[in-house]
């Protein structure tokens, strides 16, 4: 199998997801190219691939701009061979906040146009470490709702066990 996995990332965790499941994929024998959406070109060659993935982490209640545009452009080719999504999001990590994060799926396939055969909602992280003032006091009073995530340091929220077993499911899939 010829995989293409499609990320796009804001503070990296996205990056990390797609280079783990790419490992994963390849110790099974199979054949994967990892192509971040920003350098995304629009004579990009996709024919040869015989399945996708996309990982695209959630900003502000959106995915990037360039994975949209990426799927957009693509949507025939995503729709007529097996693909999925990875939406990383710090909602999905959060209890009681599932349902945004499904919003957030929602709204990107309704934009795009792309129903992928499965998706899996996957927390991110925060990175206090990479933050200014002001981004750290979004984090905490609007993403965090006045919750103290704990000094100044990062935070994964990835279950990394849950990539896993996706992963296992989607390659039963593609067979």
């Amino acid at each position: 199998m010829n995989l293409l996995i499609v990320y796009g990332t804001t503070e990296g965790q996205t990056r990390k997801v797609a280079e783990r499941m790419a490992t994963d994929i390849r110790g099974r024998g199979h054949q994967v190219d990892l192509l971040d959406s920003a350098k995304f070109t629009p004579d990009l060659k996709l024919g040869h691939f015989d399945a996708f993935v996309i990982a695209a982490s959630v900003h502000q209640e959106h995915h990037q701009d360039a994975v949209t545009t990426f799927v957009f452009a693509h949507r025939d080719l995503l729709s007529g061979k097996p693909s999925a999504l990875i939406s990383v999001s710090l909602s999905a990590a959060l209890e009681g906040h599932e349902a945004a994060a499904q919003k957030y799926v929602d709204r990107f396939v309704s934009v795009t146009g792309w129903q992928p055969r499965m998706t899996l909602l996957l927390g991110g992280a925060l990175r206090f470490t990479k933050y200014d003032y002001f981004q750290e006091q979004f984090v905490k009073f609007v993403v965090m709702k006045g919750e103290d995530p704990g000094p100044g340091q990062d935070h994964e929220f990835t279950d990394w066990n849950a990539l896993a077993g996706f992963t296992d499911r989607f390659l039963a899939t593609i067979g």
